[in-house]
């Protein structure tokens, strides 16, 4: 063998140990690339289960739980009164109650978690706290509202059980500091700025009245509520370490409070922040402001953000004081009313305190042809809330309620004498948060996981194929390149010594 044709295969052994390396390196990763796309697609359950199960539980350290201590952003809520425009006509029973509806205002909530206690049987306590803004995009807080006397109203409601003397001592009271059933107040004095009212102070120097009071200087029906991690109590809750994750164990350390009887006392539900195993037929959250929990039936499903979810609605069952679902008559607290109405009184210091959706959407008729300027509609003031089925995540809240207090006549109180009965509308507030852009865009990834896997299973086949293609392709390349040399190398030394020899002949002749 010559010499040429030595350095040749040296050269080419030289290029393919040099080569070998990153051939290997290919066949790994086309192997590999082949066997994980094949596996991809059917991994995937296990995947999104890790992911939603990771999510659902709450420690220091979790992933929901700085959003679940302070929501990053505020929420606005609007509030809407009803301005009584005929109060002159309220001893003339031929004449209806009219109402103008007024409003919106709007105020920017904050709400943030605090006297956050970890507990060693799974659960967590906390308190929350909250903060209104006025929000001077919509509607003057300095506008004035006419409405029944709350204060003078709840005294009088309160006292029908009391004896004839006492009650014509407060009789006389009324007469002369609150001589007329309305008053006429701003806004801003309604809701959270309060105002100063005689009998609150007249009612606070009595002893046997003073303990059954709320610790008010004066009223409004969010006095006090701002800047208040105590108005709304105690709650603890399950953060799925040997608990119910979402779950409410207990408020203000009851699991029945004393304001309802039965099973209409108990505590149960979501906190109303989780909610988990969703079904087709409702949910349950504990509302500190009715004290009770409410349950939302299911009522079809609904598309936010491009994510279907179940949409969860209050409606007669919730409303329902027995009249149409007898198991509800706990609720009744001692009178039952037309259902639509939710009676609070036990839970608001006594008061004739009655929440119903706004307009008396969703209530018995009878409530709606006792006063004139109350026009429910559906779009307008239902209350529901929509959750994605497979994780749980509140996608669309739209919460609203309505104040009311009812007004009756009495014999014994000069200024209810002659008035008709009637659930007066107060104000009611609405509260729509709706899931943000970033936030939808990473739940619709967690949702179209199985596409995904999938999509990426076939690529990472065909990428492996390939890859393996090409390697094969190289390595015959490479092969059938060294062995064309060699033939053409002895090609080319074959020709000069043919050429010598017949030299050679040609001189022997």
């Amino acid at each position: 063998m010559s010499s040429n044709t030595m350095a040749i295969r040296r050269t080419y052994n030289m290029k393919s140990t040099r080569c070998l390396p990153k051939c290997l390196c290919a066949f790994v990763v086309s192997v590999v690339f082949i066997v994980f796309g094949l596996v991809l697609p059917f991994i995937w359950p296990m995947i999104l289960k890790y992911l939603i199960e990771s999510n659902m539980v709450l420690t220091p350290t979790s992933h929901a739980y700085d959003i679940w201590k302070k929501f990053p952003t505020s929420f606005p809520i609007d509030f809407y009164f009803f301005n009584w425009t005929n109060p002159q006509d309220v001893y003339n029973n031929s004449v209806k109650m009219r109402f103008q509806e007024m409003g919106p205002y709007r105020y920017s909530e904050t709400k943030e978690k605090t006297d956050i206690v970890w507990n060693k049987n799974g659960t967590v306590s906390f308190r929350h706290l909250k903060f209104w803004y006025e929000n001077r995009a919509k509607g003057d807080i300095n506008d004035e509202i006419t409405t029944v006397n709350p204060v003078a109203l709840s005294a009088a409601y309160s006292a029908r059980t009391w004896s004839y003397l006492v009650r014509q001592g407060l009789s006389l009271s009324l007469s002369s500091m609150s001589p007329t059933v309305h008053i006429t107040r701003s806004v801003s004095q309604m809701l959270f700025t309060g105002y100063k009212d005689p009998l609150i102070t007249l009612a606070r120097s009595l002893p046997f009245l003073s303990a059954s009071l709320p610790p008010w200087d004066k009223f409004g029906w969010f006095y006090t509520r701002n800047g208040s991690a105590h108005y709304e109590g105690i709650f603890n809750m399950g953060t799925g370490v040997n608990s119910t994750f979402g779950r409410l164990y207990s408020w203000n350390y009851w699991t029945q409070t004393p304001y309802f009887e039965g099973t209409c006392a108990m505590v149960n539900g979501s906190a109303g922040e989780f909610f988990t195993k969703l079904d087709n037929k409702s949910i349950s959250f504990f509302s500190p402001d009715l004290c009770r929990t409410m349950t939302l039936r299911y009522s079809g499903q609904s598309v936010v953000n491009n994510i279907l979810g179940n949409k969860y609605v209050v409606d007669s069952y919730m409303l329902d004081n027995g009249t149409i679902f007898p198991e509800n008559q706990c609720f009744c607290n001692g009178e039952c009313v037309p259902s639509g109405l939710v009676n609070v009184s036990s839970c608001r210091f006594g008061s004739p305190s009655f929440a119903s959706l706004p307009h008396f959407y969703q209530a018995d008729s009878y409530y709606t042809d006792s006063v004139e300027g109350i026009r429910p509609e559906k779009s307008k003031h239902e209350f529901f809330l929509t959750l994605e089925p497979t994780t749980g995540i509140p996608l669309e809240v739209s919460a609203r309620l309505q104040i009311n207090l009812l007004m009756q006549p009495d014999s014994g109180i000069s200024l209810y004498k002659g008035v008709p009965k009637v659930f007066v509308p107060i104000l009611w507030f609405e509260q729509k948060i709706r899931i943000p852009d970033g936030e939808a865009f990473k739940l619709r990834l967690l949702l179209n996981l199985p596409v995904i896997c999938t999509a990426l299973g076939i690529i990472l086949v065909f990428a492996g194929v390939i890859v393996l293609s090409l390697l094969v392709y190289k390595l015959c390349t490479m092969n059938m390149c060294g062995r064309r040399k060699e033939k053409l190398l002895y090609a080319d030394q074959s020709v000069p010594l043919r050429i010598d020899r017949s030299v050679e002949i040609v001189k022997k002749i």
